[in-house]
Order: structure tokens, then sequence, then C-alpha cells
């Protein structure tokens, strides 16, 4: 019980401060781990909307706009993260996207 409290408080904690960070105007790179994404928020002056850019795993950066889904669980579930580890995402291999699927030829081994 004393776990989720804390979880959820951690988590409230990552939240605001992504979101601080982008109210703030200042590039800010996050990850929402249950999608597998990487996002960077590049602001675009004082008074005007920035843009949010998104990377995969295994995957190059695209803009995505910014009341996607994808954008809103990530700055509300997700974590900052380096821009090391931003600009490294793509070459990450992901659960998700690299899953052994068997194919015959595996079969026939098992």
């Amino acid at each position: 019980m004393v776990m989720i409290s804390l979880r959820e408080m951690l988590r409230r904690i990552a939240s605001s401060n992504i979101r601080n960070k982008i109210a703030s105007g200042t590039m800010v790179y996050f990850e929402s781990p249950l999608e597998e994404l990487a996002f960077r928020y590049a602001p675009n002056g004082i008074g005007r909307l920035g843009k949010y850019y998104v990377k995969y795993y295994g995957q190059d950066e695209y803009e995505i706009d910014f009341n996607s889904t994808f954008v809103l669980k990530a700055i509300m579930e997700g974590y900052q993260i380096s821009k090391t580890r931003y600009d490294n995402f793509h070459l990450i291999k992901g659960v998700l996207w690299y899953r052994h699927n068997p194919t015959p030829e595996t079969l026939k081994s098992v």
C-alpha cells in the first residue's frame, strides 16, 4: 500500500517537472515507457506553441501534433530523460517492436 502511494507521488513529481519546463518555454526531453516513445519539446518563441517531436525505438524522429494522446499520456505518465538518451533512442531495440515471432524454421528446432 505504501509503495503504491510512493509510486504515485513520484509520477506526479515527474509529470509536474515536465509540465513546468514546457510552460517556461524550455527544451525538454521525456519518455513514455508504456508506449516505448521518446519526445522532444522545442519551444517556438514567447506566446507561441512549441513543437513536439517523437521517436520510436529503432526509428527516426518526426513531428507530432501537440494535442495527440501520445503526447498527453507521456506528459502525465512519463519521465524526463537526457538529450543523449533521446539522441540515441533510435538505436535501442524495444520489446514491443522486436518481439521474437516464431517462424517455421525456428519451430523445427524446438
